[in-house]
C-alpha cells in the first residue's frame, strides 16, 4: 500500500441496507486494491437510531450519525454534518490519510470541505446526479456548493451535464473532471436465457423516478399485448400505491413488484429481460443503464441529465420525462425492434471500472 485515502459519504452499503450504492462499493473496492481506504459513513440520526445496534464502527469504518430536521431547513444539513464530523476528528486524524474523497456533492461534500479546515488535506469530490441537479435549484444551497466545492482540488463528475451545471454556478472548469462509472462485468453479463416480451424497471419507488407513468404506460400497453411482463425492482414510499394500482388494473400476473433484492438477483433478472425502462425526471448517468448494456439489454429512458450521453440509437430510445403516452409508444417500438446484442455489448465496454479507478488515482496523484 502507498498513500491512504479517507472516503466520507452517505452513499455506501450498510448492514441494514446492503444493496445501497453498489456502484460506490465496487469503485472503492477497486481503489482499495492499491491504497488503504478508511470510510466515514454519514447516517441521518433517525436512520441511525433505528439501526444503532447494527451501526458498529470497525478499524477502517466509522459511522457518523448527524442531526437534521426532516423536510425543513435543508440548507443547515451540511453544518449539522460538520458538527458530527468534528466530534470524530481525533479518530479521523488517526487514519493518517493522504487525501480525502467525498462522495455526494450536497450536503456531504460541503460538510467535508468545512471539516478540511482542520485536516488540511488534498480534497476531492465525486458527484452523482441528484446531489447536484436537485439542490442546485435552491439559492442558499447553491451558494454553499459554490463556496465550499470551490475550495477542493478537483471534482469527479459522472456526466458532462453535471460538469456544465457546476461550471454554471461558478466552479472552475479545470476542477471538473468527467469520469463515467464502470460496470461490474463479472456480475452483469449476457445470458442465453433472455426472455422476449419481458421488461424491467430498477430504482427507487418515488415519483421522480417516473414509476407512476411507467405503470400507466404498461397497463395501456398490455391491453393489446397480454404476453408482456414487467418486473419492478426497488423499494420506496410509493410501493403500497403501486401495489394498489396493479390490483385495480387486474395486472398481478403481468407486473411483479420484487422490492429490494440482492445484486446477484438483480443481475439475473436484468439479463433475462428484453428491455430496461427508466423514466426518471432527473439523473446523472444511472448505473442501471450501463449494467443493462453489459447484459446486452437495450433501454427506454428519459432524455435527462447524462442519459443522452450514453444511450445511442443502437442501444436505446429516449423519451420526454413525465409523458406516459410517449413512454408507451417507445416501449412498444423497442419491444418490436430487432436490436443488435453484440453492438450493445461492444458499447458497454466503454464503461470500465479499471479505467475509472486509474483516472481517479492519476487525478488524485496517488500513483
Amino acid at each position: 500500500m502507498s498513500k491512504s485515502v479517507l472516503v466520507i459519504t452517505n452513499l455506501y452499503p450498510v448492514p441494514w441496507a446492503p444493496n445501497r450504492a453498489s456502484f460506490n462499493r465496487t469503485q472503492f473496492q477497486k481503489l482499495a486494491q492499491y491504497h488503504q481506504l478508511n470510510m466515514v459513513v454519514l447516517v441521518g440520526w433517525l436512520e441511525w437510531w433505528r439501526h444503532r445496534h447494527q451501526a458498529k464502527s470497525s478499524e477502517h469504518v466509522l459511522y457518523c450519525p448527524y442531526f437534521y430536521i426532516p423536510k425543513f431547513a435543508r440548507s443547515l444539513v451540511p453544518f449539522f454534518q460538520y458538527l458530527s464530523l468534528v466530534c470524530l476528528l481525533s479518530r479521523i486524524r488517526a487514519f493518517k490519510a493522504s487525501a480525502i474523497l467525498a462522495s455526494w456533492g450536497y450536503p456531504d461534500a460541503v460538510a467535508v470541505s468545512m471539516l478540511n479546515r482542520h485536516l488540511k488535506l488534498p480534497m476531492f469530490v465525486k458527484v452523482h446526479g441528484t446531489d447536484i441537479n436537485e439542490h442546485i435549484q435552491y439559492p442558499r444551497r447553491r451558494r454553499l456548493m459554490r463556496k465550499y466545492l470551490g475550495k477542493v482540488q478537483g471534482i469527479f463528475v459522472v456526466s458532462k451535464d453535471l460538469q456544465s451545471q457546476l461550471n454554471a454556478i461558478g466552479i472552475a472548469d479545470d476542477k471538473l473532471w468527467v469520469n463515467y462509472n464502470g460496470v461490474d462485468q463479472q456480475l452483469f453479463h449476457p445470458e442465453d436465457s433472455q426472455q422476449a416480451n419481458r421488461c424491467i424497471f430498477i430504482g427507487s419507488l418515488i415519483a421522480s423516478k417516473g414509476v407512476n407513468e411507467l405503470i400507466e404506460a404498461f397497463v395501456q400497453l398490455s391491453q393489446g399485448n397480454p404476453e408482456y411482463h414487467l418486473d419492478v425492482v426497488g423499494e420506496g414510499p410509493l410501493y403500497p400505491q403501486l401495489q394498489q394500482q396493479i390490483i385495480a388494473a387486474n395486472m398481478q400476473q403481468q407486473i411483479s413488484l420484487h422490492g429490494s433484492i440482492a445484486a446477484d438477483k438483480v443481475s439475473q433478472l436484468l439479463a433475462k429481460s428484453s428491455l430496461l425502462i427508466l423514466p426518471s425526471y432527473r439523473e446523472g448517468v444511472p448505473n442501471v443503464v450501463l449494467e443493462a448494456f453489459a447484459c446486452g439489454v437495450p433501454v427506454v429512458a428519459t432524455n435527462v441529465g447524462g442519459i443522452p450521453e450514453v444511450v445511442t440509437e443502437q442501444s436505446g430510445i429516449l423519451v420526454r420525462k413525465g409523458d406516459a403516452q410517449q413512454l408507451h409508444d417507445a416501449i412498444e417500438k423497442a419491444m418490436h425492434n430487432v436490436w443488435d446484442k453484440q453492438q450493445i455489448l461492444a458499447h458497454a465496454r466503454n464503461f470500465n471500472w479499471q479505467r475509472n479507478v486509474d483516472f481517479v488515482r492519476q487525478r488524485m496523484e496517488l500513483i
